[in-house]
């Protein structure tokens, strides 16, 4: 017998008892000739094959060996064989303590494949393995096991797919790539455009909005957006309101501006004002108003057509035509005022001149001919009742004489006629073709004045500093004009004045490089050479083409340039492609790889990169001995255990001297969702409860709309034990869950509105796993409750107990009792069952313990006394609870450790890792103390040898 020979050798009475006993109750089946079951205990030597000396123990522990119709082993003899089974798997699994076991070249589970694709391209919505097969599972019962992990051409081809699919979200920049949640061109045009506007937004605010009328058309202008919030900047510097927020870069130059101590005759009133702490807006805009105009942005660059959206206006001139409307109804006193231009009144004349009443089909009636006036004077003029008609307006012409003059026509006279006066302005259409630039400006308070004065000179010099202080408009918000009936610009930048006031450099080159984004994306360079042609055709029908050929050439030069930067761009996409294919392989690329991969375009790139084994497969170096994995990847497992993905920059440029540091950021980050779910929804069996369609609508019409807040709660409750490092035994005794509006009306608590977490549940009748809906209703039938399911699952699941094979042609239970049985008599009627017996008073008892709660979840009366396999009363959920924790508590962590050890390492436990479990039960058992003795082991940290 070859199995005895080292027990022999050893000479001890223990192995030659031992041999007898085996001698006598097992090799009649299982020897090498017989080798019942495929077993051959003659042969095998516990020390080469210890699982299958675990097997012997389990059954024999089950009572299935030997089995019950064959000779039974005595009291004495079976505890003497088992103690030695027993002992000597312990030596053998000490002598092996921290074997890494077999290595497994395994591929990544879907849900692996999922997150490190959603991690990698930042896209949440990506599902690529929507299609795939489903991951069964292996190992301690998780779809990430190696055993389970295999590779089929089907998939090989679904994987290809994916790759495609994914590949097709890749948003391709002059600078690299990005990675949008939309495949469509026009969708990457509108995130740019979002972008760009979402940084305009942090700068500035909204403001009235005007329209323009083109060819009988209302158009928007644009004005509504970008607006300088120059209130909230003035409140800041005077003490009124908070600096949070606000630009410290314009914040400093409007302080400099207003205690400086240079002359303006705009701003030295405003600096009066503002050492006061007394300055508003409402001093500034009047100015702005009269400074600026917006003009329609569709046709900028043709002939003789606006330069900017934002256009500079000045009331300066040698002569300016004023109107006021007129109301019937009664005369009309007028007063011409001419006064200083604020630069005093020696020698200032001016001429009124054609002062008149005119009306839309009426003759002019003339109020004024010709009169000659000297700064400061005020001529009164009466408008008669009888010429006032609808619509009708007094219209007159001031020219300059001499010097400067400021001229208004005012409803009464004025009491102080010195000092520059803003009044105000008013942008108009005249008629015209609509290729012509029809806008032109009014102002109520013009000043009159030589062109080459000094004192228009030091106006003007006045007026632009006043502009570059305070503009309107920081930006052209909308980017998009849609001011024009034909619109020729397709899209428009005009933020000079943000990057000048507000941005810091970083801010700008961020604007910058989001422009250069949405000009590559939209193709715009190269469309307006089409929306050119077009305009053109279109001018010709009523208008005049020649307002826009000098804009032909700079659109086809515009074109031919974005063509060339359409190539330059391929190196940077090239290289953003090689930078995303060392995350996602998890490891540098040599220079054989790069060049095999810039052999084709970058979006073929990443289809190669996302099929290449390097990132299906967690492959790792085998080494001739068992030794330490490399950085790369021991950050790989470390990731893949506790977020299922790919490591992150963090974890991947750290040095991994202190691992437990690296462990406990990643348990603090909301990616341990996860790992509540594929490890804690799979560890209690309820990973599919969101998608389970099992149940009876008839029976339970709720069900479908509850079952993913079933599994949320779950999920949930695993995430406040990860990140809040709590102890694994409040899985059993939490008085806590989460839950929303909608679960607690199924619980009967009283919650309103989302999620949130509730304390009292032993209170209520609930209480950690075995209260969960999502553990009550999986472990249950269609229509009816199962203790039988419900025993089970706490059985193996829970406990780690292994139970036998049900035998074959057990009798199905019916969905619905029997009218005259309840559903727990209905099980003990077939509990009684010789062939059934042995293993239902095992499990059935724990069962009926929760028979308090419905094939749903749902909390009902019921007869919930039960006697346990061991004898011990208990009643109901709160019964049951008490005794796992104060007799099976041992069992239960077991367990725990069991299921989170297999699933770090993604294979079975085996016996060399009893001494790592043994040491976890020992732990003060919360959640971070275990994971970090599992990724400080050397299962974790090494590969066993060739």
């Amino acid at each position: 017998m070859r199995f005895l020979l080292p027990l022999l050798f050893a000479g001890s009475v223990q192995a030659i008892e031992t041999r007898a006993i085996l001698q006598t109750y097992c090799l009649n089946c299982h020897s090498t000739e017989k080798q019942k079951g495929d077993i051959d205990l003659e042969a095998s030597d516990i020390q080469k094959e210890p699982h299958v000396w675990e097997n012997v123990l389990d059954q024999m522990q089950l009572g299935e060996m030997p089995p019950k119709k064959e000779k039974q082993l005595p009291a004495a003899e079976q505890k003497q064989l088992t103690d030695w089974v027993r002992s000597t798997l312990d030596k053998i699994a000490l002598a092996n303590a921290g074997d890494p076991g077999p290595v497994v070249l395994r591929r990544l589970s879907n849900m692996e494949y999922t997150y490190t694709l959603r991690d990698l391209t930042g896209v949440e919505s990506l599902d690529p393995a929507r299609e795939f097969p489903v991951d069964g599972a292996a190992g301690e019962g998780f779809t990430n096991a190696g055993a389970a992990l295999v590779m089929s051409p089907a998939l090989l081809t679904k994987y290809l797919d994916a790759a495609k699919e994914v590949a097709a979200h890749a948003v391709f920049t002059p600078h690299g790539l990005r990675w949008s949640a939309s495949t469509s061109s026009q969708d990457w045009t509108d995130e740019a455009l979002a972008r760009i506007r979402g940084i305009y937004a942090k700068h500035t605010t909204k403001g009235a909005a005007s329209q323009t009328v083109a060819q009988g058309i209302k158009l928007d202008t644009g004005t509504g957006g970008g607006r300088l919030p120059l209130a909230k900047y003035l409140d800041a510097l005077q003490g009124r309101g908070s600096a949070d927020g606000l630009s410290p870069k314009y914040l400093q130059i409007l302080r400099e501006a207003l205690t400086s101590t240079k002359k303006s005759v705009l701003l030295d009133p405003l600096r009066a004002k503002f050492r006061e702490n007394k300055l508003t807006a409402a001093d500034i805009e009047p100015w702005q108003q009269v400074l600026w105009r917006f003009a329609s942005v569709g046709h900028i660059g043709k002939q003789n057509g606006p330069k900017a959206w934002q256009e500079p206006v000045t009331p300066l001139g040698t002569q300016h035509e004023l109107r006021v409307k007129l109301t019937p109804g009664a005369d009309r006193r007028l007063f011409l005022v001419a006064t200083d231009a604020g630069d005093g009144s020696n020698g200032d004349a001016a001429f009124w001149q054609n002062g008149r009443v005119v009306a839309k089909g009426r003759p002019d009636v003339k109020l004024l001919d010709l009169a000659m006036t000297k700064t400061p004077q005020v001529i009164e003029i009466t408008v008669p009742a009888a010429s006032i008609v609808k619509d009708a307006e007094f219209v007159v012409t001031a020219k300059l004489n001499a010097g400067s003059v400021q001229i208004q026509v005012l409803d009464s006279a004025p009491s102080v006629l010195t000092g520059l006066r803003s009044g105000h302005a008013a942008a108009f259409q005249v008629t015209g073709q609509w290729s012509d630039n029809n806008l032109r400006t009014s102002h109520s308070a013009p000043i009159l004045i030589a062109d080459d004065s000094a004192t228009t000179k030091q106006l003007e010099a006045a007026f632009d500093e006043f502009r570059a202080l305070f503009p309107i408009a920081l930006c052209y918000e909308r980017i998009v004009p849609v001011d024009e009936v034909v619109t020729l610009t397709l899209v428009y930048r005009e933020d000079e004045v943000l990057r000048r006031l507000m941005l810091s450099e970083a801010e700008t080159r961020e604007l910058d490089q989001a422009w250069d984004e949405l000009l590559f994306v939209s193709e715009a360079p190269l469309k307006q050479v089409d929306a050119f042609e077009q305009l053109y055709q279109f001018a010709t029908q009523d208008a005049k083409p020649s307002a826009f050929e000098p804009m032909r050439e700079p659109i086809l030069q515009a074109a031919a340039k974005f063509k060339e930067h359409q190539k330059a761009a391929i190196e940077p996409q090239k290289a953003a492609v090689l930078a995303f294919a060392e995350k996602a392989w998890r490891r540098p690329l040599i220079e054989k790889e790069q060049a095999s991969l810039r052999a084709f375009d970058p979006r073929l790139m990443l289809v190669r990169v996302l099929t290449s084994p390097a990132f299906l497969y967690r492959g790792e170096k085998a080494l001739a001995k068992t030794g330490p994995v490399s950085p790369q990847e021991l950050a790989t497992r470390l990731s893949y255990f506790l977020w299922s993905s790919a490591p992150d920059e963090e974890l991947r440029s750290s040095d991994l001297s202190d691992l437990n540091d690296q462990t406990r950021r990643m348990l603090k980050s909301d990616k341990v969702r996860r790992l509540a779910l594929e490890f804690g929804c799979q560890y209690l069996h309820v990973r599919d409860v969101a998608m389970l369609d099992e149940k009876s609508e008839r029976h339970f019409p709720t069900f479908l709309d509850l079952r993913d807040d079933m599994q949320e709660e779950v999920t949930r409750f695993f995430i406040d034990l990860i990140q809040n490092n709590r102890s694994i035994v409040s899985l059993l005794d939490a008085d806590h869950t989460f839950v929303n509006a909608e679960l607690a009306r199924h619980y009967g608590f009283e919650s309103k509105g989302d999620w949130q977490r509730i304390a009292g549940l032993h209170e209520k009748g609930r209480g950690g796993i075995l209260g969960f809906a999502a553990t009550l209703a999986k472990q249950a039938g269609a229509s009816r409750n199962s203790a039988i399911l419900r025993g089970t699952w706490l059985t193996e699941v829970i406990l780690g107990e292994k139970l036998p094979i049900p035998p074959k042609g057990v009798p199905v239970l019916p969905e619905e009792a029997p009218a005259n049985l309840t559903e727990r008599q209905l099980v003990e009627r077939h509990s009684r069952d010789e062939n059934c017996m042995g293993c239902h008073k095992r499990i059935d008892p724990y069962g009926f313990a929760l028979e308090g709660f419905d094939a749903i979840g749902r909390a009902r009366k019921a007869d919930t006394k039960t006697v346990l396999p061991d004898g011990t009363a208990v009643d109901g959920l709160a019964g049951l609870r008490d005794y796992l924790l104060t007799k099976r508590r041992d069992d239960f962590t077991r367990q725990f450790c069991r299921k989170l050890l297999g699933y770090a390492l993604g294979r079975s436990v085996q016996l060399s890792d009893k001494p790592l479990i043994e040491a976890m039960m020992k732990s003060d058992l919360r959640f971070g103390t275990l994971v970090e003795l599992v990724v400080q082991s050397r299962q974790f940290r090494e590969v066993r040898g060739r």
